[in-house]
């Protein structure tokens, strides 16, 4: 195999293995080669950490080798760059040390990324993942975070391996298994996995079928370029999802981080009122809106449109836009801007000052409720506004600001 791929050494950093015939003629070439390496760097072997393997060779040969090199005998297996190194083919329990570590790792990153999102849960708090961790990890045009899951972009990131073997890409593993697995098949895709393979060749074909449908007449088909793109067989890999034709509007420059934040799990319907607590047999206390006085339960429909607080609120700040809007809910009222034939920049403010109508409502209800204070509706309105305006200022050099500058100096002026 070394012939055939031409093989005489592998280097990484200053770790040099060199491969060689196991005759002296050709120990003594190669130390030769070393001896005139040295003399024109000044750059020396360290003996104590080389050594060198040999096998299938006659003892007076072995002890001729080893006295021209003075190298020590090395034994298999050894660790190389953290993994095993040996001439015998790798099975599972090999490497199950790093295997575990790495699956460690994927998981603890995806719980990473869920405490932070959700908060973490003990064993006397837990708590509740408000939108499904697989919904989570679509792109924000499916209705989803954007956030990568671990576990899909691994097995993504596998696939450029298959595609660089499709591709018969000019790498020496390629070459390896093109001469090893696939030396009497044309394509991996009716490679028919050998009983006595390694287990890595044999986890690489097991995901391989996800992937065929990437692929026309052996090309690579998500990319113009037939080049392989992880993000593309991502997308891919989660599967066709409805788009969802607010997300342009939930995620807009206008809107704080924190009030789209609010309006994407809004608009899907996740946010904990009373009512959704109670289905989800979560024990409330008092299940009636603390915003008002009308002792009417805490849903979804009557906090964020129908309470007094909220409508008085909305009415005041749809003057302000100069706009005459009904308030029937969050992604009912994003679908109506939309589709309304005003400027882009004017659309987005629009959705942007619902948005943050929706956020205040949410905060002064959790005041209310966890911290007995009650948030007046003016202040609310003032605060609205003055993030706005401040929200304005810092976008208001963009092209499509200034295509809106007569609606701008309107909000500013009021």
């Amino acid at each position: 195999m070394c012939k055939k791929v031409k093989l005489t050494h592998l280097i990484f950093v200053d770790d040099l293995m060199i491969f060689y015939k196991g005759n002296l003629a050709t120990v003594n070439r190669v130390m030769e080669a070393l001896s005139h390496f040295s003399a024109a760097t000044s750059l020396e072997a360290n003996m104590e950490k080389s050594s060198v393997f040999l096998a299938g060779i006659a003892d007076d040969t072995r002890n001729q080798i080893i006295k021209r090199t003075g190298f020590a005998i090395g034994e298999f297996p050894i660790k190389y760059l953290g993994l095993p190194l040996s001439p015998k083919k790798w099975r599972k329990i090999d490497c199950w040390s790093l295997i575990d570590k790495i699956t460690q790792r994927i998981k603890e990153v995806d719980k990473i990324c869920r405490s932070y999102l959700w908060g973490s849960s003990d064993e006397e708090k837990k708590k509740v993942a408000l939108v499904s961790w697989d919904k989570v990890c679509h792109p924000k045009r499916l209705g989803g975070l954007n956030i990568k899951g671990s576990n899909t972009w691994n097995i993504t990131s596998m696939g450029q391996l298959i595609w660089q073997i499709i591709e018969n890409k000019e790498a020496l593993w390629v070459k390896w298994v093109h001469g090893i697995y696939l030396k009497d098949e044309s394509s991996i895709w009716n490679h028919k996995v050998p009983i006595e393979c390694s287990w890595y060749w044999r986890k690489l074909n097991a995901i391989k079928y996800q992937m065929q449908e990437w692929y026309c007449q052996g090309k690579y088909k998500l990319t113009q370029s037939g080049k392989y793109s992880i993000t593309r067989s991502y997308h891919a890999l989660l599967g066709h999802r409805p788009h969802m034709k607010i997300a342009d509007l939930i995620w807009t420059d206008v809107a704080l981080p924190k009030h789209r934040f609010m309006v994407w799990l809004a608009v899907q319907g996740r946010l904990l009122t009373q009512e959704r607590k109670l289905r989800l047999h979560i024990p409330v206390e008092d299940s009636d809106c603390c915003l008002c006085d009308e002792q009417t339960m805490e849903t979804t429909v009557h906090l964020f449109e129908e309470c007094s607080w909220t409508k008085s609120v909305w009415q005041e700040l749809m003057k302000w836009a100069g706009i005459t809007w009904t308030n029937n809910g969050i992604k009912q009222v994003l679908e109506c801007i939309k589709v309304k034939h005003w400027k882009q920049f004017q659309t987005e403010v629009v959705a942007a000052i619902s948005g943050a109508i929706l956020y205040h409502t949410w905060r002064a209800r959790n005041w209310k409720k966890f911290n007995r204070k009650s948030v007046h509706r003016e202040e609310v309105v003032t605060q609205i506004k003055k993030e706005l305006i401040e929200r304005l200022y810092f976008l208001s050099k963009s092209k499509k600001a200034r295509n809106c500058s007569f609606f701008i100096q309107h909000l500013q002026c009021i």
